[in-house]
């Protein structure tokens, strides 16, 4: 327990923190194709190579070697400058400068389209300027738009200040929720142990389970505690609202996590079961927290089970008293809801104390460990794995679950009509064309317009609308008179997948609004933005393609050490090559088929991109479950019985995902971070499948991932067959 409690809790702080230290991307490989070769191209190229964001690492000779490059994920974006480029730029819409970005892994590719755009910009408007020196007189008396984007909390667009408060709360209730499960669940392990449980009265048992799990919340509530002041004190980032405030809300937390635990136990009366359905429960707190993607336009169910996880409220009282510096008043609804959460399990909890004393506790598997040869060893893990209740369950059907239920939260795909403000001070036949112009974007639902600048402030500080955005007073003449025309947008910066999206939609209106009506100069016109791979941006499309990587990982790694640590837990220390061999045949049967169902069924079903040649995916997904097979095999032999993997492993999927590169690119998180990750083959398939299924690669393209994976699968077979069969015996897990 003090490894649960102490060492996990050290290690995933470190470890998240460092990942985002970085805070922003930077140094996003990009190429550019020059067919121009003038003036305006070089600039291009000057404000590329001076931007932190983007780094220039090919000048491909057309658009074919540009492509390639996409597909062997050596760059994220491509600026393609036309011939004639420098003329077209006065002519809106004639021959544009096109960015192509990679619109799979979407948040790095649109943060190198947004520094593509930015540069190609200030070039177009450099060159313009150049040409009308001493032209001043002919030029038109088309002003220019000044528009300015605030983020509250976060003007940085921090994924550090975005992504770490949303992961660390849940890892550490994830923490939480097994180590209760387990100092509960060690009652209903033994028939002794139970009916010393169920003898006591239920006051007593009241008084034991509080007890036993005070210690717990405790702990985990100063660790919580301990990563809020780091983020503060250390890292400098402020809390604009209630400290005292969220305090109760992670006290809150912790306490009804401990609840929800205790309740799951009770019901369940299995540990294994306990963790199984605490796993699922609680680590889908993130996917439908709303933090990401709006669950707004999200189906009933997504609707449903994010406003049943208590998570989502939490998260809801954090991002007012920490991002937004909400008034007080604000978070008390939450707080109902989350007393829900201690008062309902508490009920349930005390009806049950004691109730099962009749009642025998649910039948244990009984693992056969007499098996020799690679056939019998082959058909006895088929076996215990269909037998094994938790072990089919995690390899079967927790697969099916997750095909099903993961991919609600983001059926939507985009975010569509966001509530907003609009402060219109002007009151001119402009400022209305654009909050119409505003209204019929896919993204912006206009819910009010009004003349007050603090009340639609606090309405965003409340979360009572997504951004506000101020016109300013005399807009439309100070733009007509050929001076600047103000536009302030505001957006919550605790929202950023929002923020961004509402940032690109506002721009977007307003850009069209100043061009119907001829009013505001601008260079957009010659810049187009082509995203690859994902033409929509859809979320879904973006994330559960490699979401789904992750979960077939975990599922057959968690199966595959719950079949070692049960057979270790039974005597079973030492097999030979034949046994070791029949075993690992089976788990490997297991996950190659868990994958034709995922990437064939699923893909299907679901739409997913799904272009490569299905023989290489084939080979992939081969090398994929032999690598995670035997890295689950590898992990069991330290495992001392059939829990452990769930009490121990349940937080990693988060990480393993984070650190994937698909938040957040892998070439801004330290060196550290990166080659600790590379013993799951996630981290390499999630670029291989990638790759193949969304970019079309070739096997060319795909050698190295192909090596790598290779070599890695070889490298874990050896060190599980170390392990179980050439290691000297010891009866002592090291677990």
């Amino acid at each position: 327990m003090k490894i649960l409690l102490f060492i996990v809790p050290a290690f995933l702080l470190i470890f998240i923190c460092a990942m985002f230290s970085n805070g922003v991307s930077e140094k996003i490989p990009v190429a550019v194709v020059d067919y121009d070769h003038s003036a305006l191209s070089r600039e291009i190229i000057s404000n590329i190579n001076a931007s932190k964001s983007i780094t220039l690492i090919a000048m491909p000779e057309n658009n074919a070697q540009a492509q390639h490059l996409m597909r062997e994920m050596a760059i994220n974006a491509f600026v393609e400058i036309p011939r004639g480029a420098t003329a077209a730029s006065f002519r809106s819409g004639d021959t544009p400068i096109v960015i192509r970005y990679n619109g799979q892994f979407r948040s790095t590719g649109n943060a190198a389209f947004i520094a593509l755009q930015t540069a190609i910009s200030d070039a177009l408007q450099t060159s313009k300027n150049r040409t009308q020196v001493g032209m001043v007189h002919q030029h038109t008396n088309a002003g220019s738009l000044n528009i300015q984007i605030q983020n509250i909390s976060n003007s940085q667009n921090s994924y550090e200040r975005f992504l770490t408060p949303i992961a660390i709360p849940v890892l550490l209730c994830i923490i939480l929720s097994s180590a209760v499960i387990c100092a509960i669940g060690r009652f209903f392990e033994t028939k002794h142990l139970y009916n010393q449980w169920t003898s006591h009265s239920k006051s007593y048992l009241s008084v034991a389970v509080i007890a036993r799990t005070l210690p717990y919340i405790i702990i985990i509530f100063l660790w919580n505690l301990f990563y809020n002041v780091w983020q503060t004190v250390i890292r400098g980032w402020p809390i604009f609202g209630n400290s005292w405030v969220l305090m109760l809300a992670i006290a809150f937390l912790c306490i009804l996590t401990a609840c929800i635990a205790v309740m799951f136990i009770s019901i369940t009366r299995n540990m294994l079961t306990a963790l199984s359905i605490s796993t699922v429960y609680t680590s889908a707190a993130l996917t439908y927290s709303d933090g990401t993607l709006s669950i707004l336009n999200a189906n009933g169910w997504a609707n449903f089970w994010s406003n049943f996880q208590p998570f989502t409220h939490y998260y809801r009282i954090q991002l007012e008293q920490v991002n937004l510096g909400s008034d007080i008043a604000t978070s008390f609804y939450q707080f109902a809801i989350l007393s829900l959460y201690i008062i309902i399990p508490s009920i349930i909890i005390y009806s049950l104390l004691g109730k099962h004393k009749t009642k025998k506790l649910p039948p244990t598997h009984k693992e056969n460990i007499k098996f020799d040869g690679i056939k019998q060893s082959f058909v006895s893990t088929l076996r215990s794995i269909k037998r094994c209740q938790p072990i089919f369950s995690t390899a079967i059907i927790s697969l099916i679950i997750y095909s099903m239920f993961y991919p609600s939260a983001y059926e939507a795909q985009v975010n569509l009509k966001l509530p907003i403000t609009v402060v219109d001070l002007d009151q001119s036949s402009l400022s209305r064309t654009l909050i119409n112009n505003l209204q019929t974007t896919r993204e912006i639902d206009v819910t009010h317009v009004g003349t007050s600048t603090p009340d639609a402030l606090n309405s965003l500080r409340n979360r009572e609308t997504s951004a506000v955005i101020i016109i300013d007073n005399d807009f439309k003449n100070n733009v007509v008179r050929g001076g600047n025309g103000g536009i302030n947008v505001h957006l919550s910066g605790g929202y950023m997948a929002v923020a961004a999206d509402l940032r690109l939609a506002i721009t977007n209106a307003i850009s069209a609004t100043t061009d119907v009506n001829r009013l505001a100069s601008k260079s957009s016109d010659s810049i187009i933005a082509m995203p690859l791979y994902n033409l929509t941006l859809g979320y879904e499309t973006f994330i559960m393609p490699l979401v789904f990587i992750i979960i077939l990982q975990q599922t057959l790694i968690f199966s595959s050490s719950m079949l070692i640590g049960l057979r270790r837990s039974c005597g079973l220390f030492k097999i030979n090559i034949s046994q070791f061999t029949g075993t690992f045949l089976g788990l490997f049967t297991i996950g190659v088929l868990g994958a034709m169902f995922v990437f064939g069924w699923v893909y299907y079903l679901k739409g997913y991109p799904n272009v490569g040649n299905i023989f290489i995916q084939l080979y992939m997904i081969v090398l994929f479950s032999a690598s995670v097979s035997s890295l689950g095999m590898f992990i069991g032999s330290f495992l001392d019985n059939i829990n452990r993997p769930m009490q121990l492993l349940s937080a990693t999927s988060m990480v393993i995902f984070y650190a994937s590169g698909a938040s957040f690119p892998t070439f801004n998180m330290p060196n550290w971070v990166v080659y600790f990750m590379e013993i799951f083959p996630s981290s390499t398939m999630i670029d291989g499948f990638t790759m193949l299924n969304s970019q079309g690669a070739n096997l060319h393209e795909l050698m190295p991932v192909i090596l790598k994976i290779s070599i890695l699968a070889i490298l874990l077979f050896l060190l599980a067959l170390y392990r179980l069969v050439g290691r000297k015996h010891s009866e002592a897990p090291v677990v």
